[in-house]
Formats: C-alpha cells, sequence, structure tokens
C-alpha cells in the first residue's frame, strides 16, 4: 500500500506550553481513505498527552479532583474534574493490567513479603493484602480479600506463591500465615520486629512479679518451682531472645518441659507468672524455626537474603495506600481500591522517565 500527501489541517489543543498543532492528512491511492497524523504527544482527543499526565501526576500527589482541576486553570490549561478523573480511570487500569501481565510473565520471586491492612469503602472495613518481592522490594500484587481469615489468606498465599515460584515466606506472626507457609510448603521467617519487643516486655512484668515474691518470703512456687531457678529462665529468655540463635532450640525445649506442669488460672482469676512462662515458651519453642530462618539463609558470600522483619510491607502499604487514602477520607468504590493502590504503586517504582505516557495510551 502506497500513501500519498493529503493536506495539512490545524488543530487546538490544551497544553501547558502550545496552543495549536498541525496534523498531516494522507491519503491511500488504491482505497481513497485519509487519515491524520498527528505530531508527538497530540492524539484526536482534545488534551495533549503532557497535561493528561500532569493531571494525573498531581492527583497522585495529593490533589483532590477540584485542587487539580483550579491548578491546572491557573497555567492557563483548564480541565474539568470528570476529565481529569476520567485521565485517573485510564491510568490505573492500565497499570494494574500491567501489573498482572507482569505477574502471568513467570516472574521468579524467591522471597514473598506479605501483609494485610485495613481501609473503608463507602464506610465499610475491607481487608486489603498486599505481597511484594522481599528481597528487591517490587510490589507484586494489591487485593481485596473477603475477609481477614484463615481460609482467604491461606488460598491467597497459596496462589500467589505458586505463580511467582517463591520458596520463602515473610509475614508478620499471624496464626493464618504460619498456616498458609505451611499449606504452600514455603519456608516461613516470622517478623522478628513483631515478636521480640512483646516478648521483652512479657519478660519484663514476669521476672518483677517474680522478685516480689521472692522479696516477699516465697521460695517454692505452688507447682514445686523454685523462684530463683524461674529467674534465671527469665534472664536466659532475655539473653536468647536478644541473641536469636538457631541452636537455641534444643534449650527452649528443656525450657517448655520445666513448665509444662504450671497450673492454669481459676475462671476469673489472673494467669500466675509460671503460668505464662508455661505459654511463652511453648510459643518460643514452636516458633524459634521460623524466627531465626534468616540466621541459616545466606548466600555463599554469607550475605542474608531473607528479611529478618516485614518492614518493607509495611513500608510499601503506607505508601501504595495509606497515604493517598488518607486525603481521600475512604474509598467510595470498589474500583478505586483496586486501581488507586496499583497505579501508584507502578508510578512509584517505575524507572522509566515515560511511565505516565505508557499508562495514557491514545
Amino acid at each position: 500500500m502506497t500513501f500519498q500527501h493529503h493536506e495539512k489541517v490545524g488543530k487546538a489543543i490544551r497544553d501547558t506550553r502550545v496552543r495549536a498543532v498541525r496534523a498531516l492528512r494522507w491519503q491511500c491511492t488504491e482505497c481513497g481513505h485519509t487519515f491524520r497524523v498527528y505530531p508527538v504527544g497530540v492524539t484526536r482527543r482534545q488534551q495533549s498527552e503532557r497535561l493528561r499526565a500532569l493531571s494525573v501526576l498531581l492527583w497522585t500527589l495529593g490533589l483532590s479532583l477540584g485542587g487539580v482541576s483550579a491548578a491546572l486553570s491557573a497555567l492557563d490549561c483548564p480541565l474539568g474534574r470528570t476529565t481529569v478523573y476520567n485521565n485517573v480511570c485510564v491510568a490505573g487500569r492500565n497499570a494494574r493490567k500491567k501489573m498482572r501481565a507482569r505477574l502471568k510473565g513467570r516472574v521468579k520471586v524467591r522471597v514473598l513479603g506479605t501483609d494485610c491492612t485495613h481501609v473503608k469503602l463507602r464506610g465499610q472495613d475491607k481487608v486489603v493484602i498486599q505481597s511484594i518481592d522481599a528481597e528487591k522490594g517490587t510490589t507484586l500484587e494489591i487485593e481485596i480479600l473477603p475477609a481477614e481469615d484463615e481460609r482467604s489468606i491461606v488460598r491467597y498465599i497459596g496462589r500467589i506463591a505458586k505463580l511467582v515460584g517463591a520458596e520463602y515466606l515473610v509475614s508478620d506472626d499471624a496464626d493464618a500465615f504460619k498456616t498458609a507457609a505451611d499449606a504452600a510448603g514455603l519456608k516461613h521467617q516470622i517478623c522478628q520486629r513483631h515478636v521480640v519487643p512483646n516478648t521483652l516486655d512479657l519478660l519484663g512484668e514476669i521476672g518483677t512479679d517474680l522478685v516480689t515474691r521472692q522479696e516477699g518470703g516465697s521460695v517454692q512456687s505452688a507447682e514445686g518451682l523454685s523462684l530463683e531457678q524461674s529467674l534465671l529462665d527469665v534472664a536466659e529468655l532475655e539473653t536468647m531472645t536478644l541473641a536469636r540463635t538457631p541452636s537455641s532450640q534444643s534449650h527452649l525445649e528443656t525450657l517448655r518441659r520445666r513448665y509444662q506442669g504450671a497450673a492454669p488460672p481459676l475462671p476469673g482469676k489472673k494467669a500466675s507468672s509460671l503460668y505464662r512462662l508455661r505459654l511463652l515458651t511453648a510459643d518460643l519453642a514452636e516458633d524459634w524455626s521460623k524466627l531465626t530462618l534468616s540466621e541459616i539463609c545466606r548466600e555463599p558470600n554469607g550475605r542474608r537474603f531473607v528479611p529478618t522483619t516485614n518492614n518493607a510491607s509495611e513500608q510499601r502499604i503506607g505508601l501504595n495506600i495509606k497515604d493517598r487514602y488518607r486525603t481521600m477520607r475512604g474509598y467510595k468504590s470498589k474500583w478505586s481500591l483496586r486501581q488507586i493502590p496499583a497505579m501508584t504503586a507502578y508510578l512509584r517504582e517505575s524507572t522509566d522517565p515515560h511511565v505516565l505516557s505508557t499508562l495514557l495510551p491514545a
């Protein structure tokens, strides 16, 4: 097929720099059909690509639809709020498509990081789960869960882990994530930031109570355990919690057996310090391999590749979901809840200087 130049036509556009451009009309020599070829950055739309990208960028940075409209009016290129909203819709839909296409493209992720958060959708509480590549810090997916229960989390973790070929999971210490990791066959690292401070605080309370009882004249507990020995055990538990070495597993098992006979509290009564030690040593012994997994998983050069905390997931929840959500005073539709966090994550993590252009096709 061959074409010949037909004519030049003027086109008025809205842009921050130019007000009109010239388009070329070409005609097919066989069928006589004519079509226009626009300059780079201009389409059949009234807005230039630069103005569309600027409207989306201003909205993403925190301005309301009315705020974006007012800012663009000050630049002498006004856009209505509905037009700004349509631009954001197009960018959000395409960003989500690109993120899903990246997942379906068999992206390989060795360490999967995940966490849940809660947002309001028309006044109703909604659970949003986010998964990331815990080594690189890139967002993989942001999805709405029907509920923050074990069944939903197990199904989600199983699906995303299989999709990216994950071998390790980093999460908080919720039981649902432990079950999900076991069901998906993943080695699990529990966030130490969630466990260590709480464990040390609990040991401090137990130690204070034991010292008070000892100073009050008690030498032996009702279970026949020496309070002096219990104080030594508390000190050892503090040391092990701070060091977090995998070799402490056997000693934790010894402590768990030592306190397994501690009597539970009577109905309406407060648990004794020894019973609290029984629960604590049982939890630590059960989860110790998950708390210290990062010490075992190292590269040949000694570098730790499984993070000790889930901070990366929590930081990206703040950046991708919470920051824009606060100024919106809640999401108004499920569409927004699906698309806006995906667009924010995609724009923030992309290294392409023309990323907005790829989200706003003609």
